[in-house]
Formats: structure tokens, C-alpha cells, sequence
């Protein structure tokens, strides 16, 4: 077919060619007067123009393929832009798109021509666009905003639009060219960022607080221990201090949850029993409820639920997915079902639960028959700053770090969810199977004093008194000081009489560690316990170097706090340097 069309343009142009020689020639040009050598001559210079005409249809084939090829790359570069392009009239009419855009937009490309790209931006966000383009047209000067467009299915996305103003040659129509991209990653990032930031102002800020509100606690759980050892038991008054040690020992939990957010609190690993962790947060979460929603616990008689694992840390897991269960069901109201048991994941079994090695394991699950999770949601639900609460209900970073704290006492948890039908949290711990070092719910007794003479030191007046009284009511002779550079005279006068110093870390004019070192520099087998809410300059690790014996963390209660005296004493520490009774004892 192409060459029967090829055919015929060359007969048609033929024709012309030889009607343009018969205007143009000659009236008295005879062909047939010209002699032999001249006649050669034409046809030579006939023949010549032929296979010069003959390479200039070939140079003019080339070029067009080549131009060809550029269209294509150009075209090919135009509609898969990593970014979306469109041209438009003045008053915003698209003209012409290319495919990423259609594709962004979920739409084709024919359907949009024709149609006002105010169709495709968010209603709230169009005030944005039409004030980006009255810019454009006014200061003839590309512009760039942001806002969001709508996909066809619905969907809003965030999106960068470039514009630029175009003239045309010849009139004084004015076309609109842009660029829109997909700038919804970034936003996410920028978000993530500013959470962040906001995180790390709350962990300085818990370090700010942890010690004057530790300091708070101590007078609150301290006094309150010794009404109670002065109360008969039984009467309205011990059972109202029983309630505000309850609540003081909650509070001092809240603020080790509140340092572990802001990752300034040490970890301390401890037996722990599940089901009591369970009981105490279903109490806690049940006042906070609305009736319309129940709780079971189920756990059998017969288990012994223990792990090794951080208090604070393992009530803010229970805590956190109780939490996010009641607010499944804040509107319908459900149930919501905490279980306990134990399993044993052997080779086969444990390969199902995210490579866990097998061995025994405390089961937890954590069940409500609330509005459930998407399927598209739940491989995101314990991403950080990912949340479908509404911005005021939530942060997207609770189960983010109940994961993180799950998998720091090498377990696992896992979810399952159906839209309306409920959700079930399930978490595996390494179940602790000897339990003889686990606490009880029983209170613990102070253990047995001694007659030793202590140095006790801190800024709070109060926790001078209460310690005070502590120690002395287990024999032990207490000198106090409420300033670290007068302990620090008072223990240079008399460095031998002596056997124990007990400091707080925070304190003016000089801190415990420093007061610490100077004690050392006197006499270096004194024995020294920091106290300390929170500090970034003690540790563990920290404190071995200088000679520091034992770090205490506040809120220290009495049990704590004798427990700790006793076993620095009885560490082989107090020295004969001194004759028993030498105070008066």
C-alpha cells in the first residue's frame, strides 16, 4: 500500500515538473536541432541531477527517521516524567497532559482535556490554587504552591505546583504551563521530623521534672508509710494511706514510663508475674471506661506467669493495648478480653512466630470486639507516627514502642484484625520458669539495721527528715546536711567517724558525683550510694569508675532504701576503724 501511495506521488509530481518545463521553456527550443554532443551532454547533466535528486530523497528520508526518533524520545520523555506536566488557558482549561499526571490523578488522559484542574484539587485547597494563579497572571513570573489533589477514586495527596506563564507569537494569548509533583513522602518525612522534635523536647523536658517530681514522691510514699505504720490496721485511715501509697507507687511507675519515652530511664530487669501486671491495669484502665465496655480476664488458677523483664516497661505494653482497645469500641462499647498462658513453640511452631526460638513462652493476648483495622493499615500499624486516630487522640508512636520494648525482652507480638469484627493483639514472652526470686504480692518487711553512723545528704529538707527517721528506726546513727559543699566541711573535720554516705545527685554548688569524688580524695574506702531521679551525667558504668558503691533511683521507698544501706554495709565496706558504741549506742 505504501508504495502504490509512493507511486502515485511520483507520477503527480512527474506532471508538474513537466508543465512547469513546457511555461518555462523556450517557444523555439527543439530538442530535435541540438546536435550529438550536445545532446550528450544533456543527458549526462540530466542523469546527475537524477542521482543528486536521488541522494537528497535519501538525506531527507534519514532526516525524517531521525526526527521521528526524537518525537518518540520527547514523547516518551513527556508522558513518563517522573513528575506530571499539563498546559492550560488562562482561565485554567487543561489543553494538554501528559500520562504521569493522568496517572496520578487515577484518570485518562482524554477525559481531563477540556476539563477546569480545579476539578482535580481538594475543595479546601482551592482558595490556595486560585491565589497562585491570580500571581501568575499579575507578576508574570513563575509561582509555586503547595496543596493537595484528589485523586478519582477520592484519594487526597499532597502535590508541588510549578507554573509558568507562556506568551504565543502573534497575539496576546496567554498559555499556562506546570509542573505537579507527588510530594506526599516528603510531607510524611516532614511530619516525622516534627514528631521527633517534639519527642525529643518531651524526653528533655521528662529529664527536667524527673527529679523535682521524684523529690515529690519521696515525701509523698515516705510520710504517708509512716502514718501508715502509726494507723491501726483495719480502720478507714490505713485503708485511705493504703490508697495514697497505691497511688504514689503508680505515679512513681508513670514517671519511669515517661523517662523510658524519652529514653533517659535505665532498664531494670526484674522476676515479674503477668497476671498481677494484668489485674492492677484493669483496675487502672477500668475507672477511665465508659459502662458500655466490659473486661474479661481470663487466666488459669494453676499458672505461674513469670518473665524476666522491666515493670514500668511491661505495664506500658498492657497499658498501651488496653488503651487502644477501649478506643476501638468508645462508640458501640464490646468487650474486651486479656488472657493469659503458657505455650511451648517447638522447631515447627516457632518458625511461625517470626523466627522465635523454641522454648517456653508466656502467651498475653489482648482482644476487643471493637471497629477493627483496615487490611491496607495493619503492615503499617506499628510504623512510628502512623496512626488513624483522629491528630487530637493520638500520635501514631504507641505501638511503635510496645514493639520496641517487646522485642528489648526478646519477644514477639503479633495482630490480627477484620473490619467491625474486632482486633486481637498476641505478645510472647520467654517464660521465667524458676520463680523463687519473682516478688510477691505481699508487702516486703525493712530487713534488719545496724548501729552504723551515716552521712545523709540532700537539697529536699523533707527527704532529709523522712530518711531521717527511716534509719534511725533501724538503729543507725544519721547525721544530715542539706547542702553538698557543707556535707563536704563536715566530712573533712571528721572523715574517720563515718561509715556510710548516702547523696543526691542534683544539688546545688556541687553535684553528688562531684561531692562524691572529693569525699574519695579524704578518704578513699568510704562507701557512697547516689540518689538520683534522673541525670545524664551518672550510670551504672560511671559511678564504678569514681568508687561510687551502690545508685539508687528515686522515688526510693524504705524496703529500697534500707535494703540498699544493709547490702553496701554488709559488702565487706565497714571498717574496725571504730569501737562499737562510740556514739552513745
Amino acid at each position: 500500500m505504501e508504495n502504490k501511495n509512493e507511486s502515485k506521488g511520483s507520477y503527480n509530481l512527474r506532471r508538474l515538473a513537466e508543465k512547469h518545463l513546457q511555461e518555462t521553456s523556450d517557444a523555439g527550443d527543439d530538442l530535435y536541432m541540438m546536435s550529438p554532443a550536445d545532446m550528450a551532454s544533456l543527458i549526462h547533466e540530466l542523469r546527475v541531477h537524477q542521482i543528486e535528486l536521488k541522494m537528497q530523497n535519501e538525506e531527507l528520508r534519514r532526516i525524517q527517521g531521525e526526527l521521528e526518533k526524537t518525537r518518540d524520545r520527547y514523547s516518551h520523555l513527556y508522558d513518563f516524567a517522573p513528575v506530571g506536566y499539563f498546559s492550560g488557558s488562562e482561565k485554567g482549561i487543561i489543553t494538554e497532559t501528559n500520562l504521569t499526571l493522568a496517572s496520578m490523578l487515577g484518570a485518562e488522559r482524554s477525559a481531563m482535556i477540556g476539563q477546569p484542574f480545579t476539578r482535580f484539587i481538594l475543595t479546601d485547597d482551592q482558595d490556595i490554587y486560585y491565589k497562585h494563579r491570580q500571581r501568575l497572571m499579575e507578576t508574570n513570573k513563575p509561582q509555586t504552591c503547595e496543596l493537595r489533589l484528589v485523586k478519582k477514586d477520592g484519594h487526597a495527596f499532597h502535590a508541588r505546583l510549578e507554573c509558568t506563564l507562556i506568551h504565543n507569537e502573534g497575539d496576546d494569548v496567554k498559555q499556562i504551563r506546570a509542573v505537579a509533583s507527588d510530594i506526599t513522602e516528603q510531607k510524611d518525612l516532614e511530619n516525622q521530623l516534627r514528631q521527633a522534635q517534639k519527642m525529643e523536647a518531651i524526653g528533655a523536658l521528662a529529664g527536667g521534672i524527673a527529679h523535682d517530681f521524684n523529690n515529690i514522691l519521696v515525701a509523698v510514699i515516705g510520710f504517708a508509710e509512716l502514718a501508715l505504720d502509726s494507723a491501726e490496721k483495719g480502720t478507714p485511715l490505713a485503708d485511705h494511706l493504703e490508697e495514697v501509697l497505691i497511688g504514689g507507687k503508680r505515679a512513681k511507675l508513670l514517671v519511669q514510663q515517661i523517662l523510658t519515652f524519652g529514653r533517659k530511664a535505665p532498664q531494670k530487669t526484674v522476676p515479674l508475674r503477668i497476671d498481677s501486671l494484668v489485674r492492677e491495669t484493669a483496675r487502672l484502665i477500668r475507672s477511665t471506661m465508659p459502662s458500655t465496655i466490659g473486661i474479661d480476664i481470663d487466666i488459669k488458677p494453676t499458672l505461674n506467669p513469670c518473665v524476666l523483664g522491666d515493670e514500668a516497661q511491661i505495664h506500658q505494653v498492657i497499658l498501651n493495648l488496653c488503651t487502644n482497645a477501649a478506643h476501638s469500641m468508645e462508640i458501640t462499647g464490646g468487650t474486651m478480653t486479656i488472657g493469659i498462658d503458657a505455650v511451648t513453640l517447638e522447631n515447627g511452631r516457632a518458625g511461625h512466630v517470626s523466627n522465635l526460638s523454641p522454648g517456653k513462652y508466656v502467651k498475653l493476648s489482648i482482644s476487643d470486639t471493637g471497629c477493627g483495622i483496615r487490611p491496607e493499615n495493619i503492615e503499617r500499624i506499628f510504623e512510628p507516627y502512623f496512626s488513624t486516630k483522629e491528630p487530637d487522640k493520638g500520635t501514631g508512636l504507641g505501638l511503635a514502642v510496645v514493639e520496641g520494648i517487646v522485642k528489648a525482652h526478646k519477644g514477639y507480638i503479633t495482630v490480627m484484625s477484620q473490619p467491625k469484627e474486632g482486633t486481637v493483639f498476641t505478645i510472647f514472652l520467654p517464660l521465667l520458669e524458676k520463680t523463687g526470686s519473682a516478688p510477691d504480692s505481699m508487702p516486703q518487711k525493712a530487713p534488719a539495721g545496724g548501729e552504723e553512723h551515716i552521712l545523709l545528704i540532700d537539697d529536699e529538707l523533707a527527704i532529709v527528715k523522712l530518711n531521717k527517721v527511716f534509719l534511725e528506726r533501724l538503729g543507725y546513727v544519721v547525721t544530715t546536711s542539706t547542702g553538698s559543699l557543707e556535707a563536704l566541711d563536715l566530712f573533712r573535720l571528721k572523715p574517720n567517724d563515718f561509715d556510710l554516705v548516702i547523696t543526691d545527685m542534683t544539688m546545688p554548688n556541687m553535684t553528688g558525683d562531684k561531692l562524691a569524688a572529693e569525699l574519695i580524695k579524704i578518704r578513699a574506702d568510704i562507701p557512697i550510694i547516689i540518689c538520683t531521679g534522673y541525670s545524664k551525667a551518672v550510670s551504672e558504668e560511671l559511678i564504678g569508675q569514681i568508687g561510687i558503691k551502690a545508685l539508687a533511683y528515686k522515688p526510693i521507698d524504705r524496703v529500697e532504701l534500707t535494703t540498699t544501706v544493709r547490702k553496701v554495709l554488709d559488702a565487706g565496706w565497714t571498717l574496725p576503724h571504730r569501737q562499737q558504741g562510740a556514739f552513745g549506742l
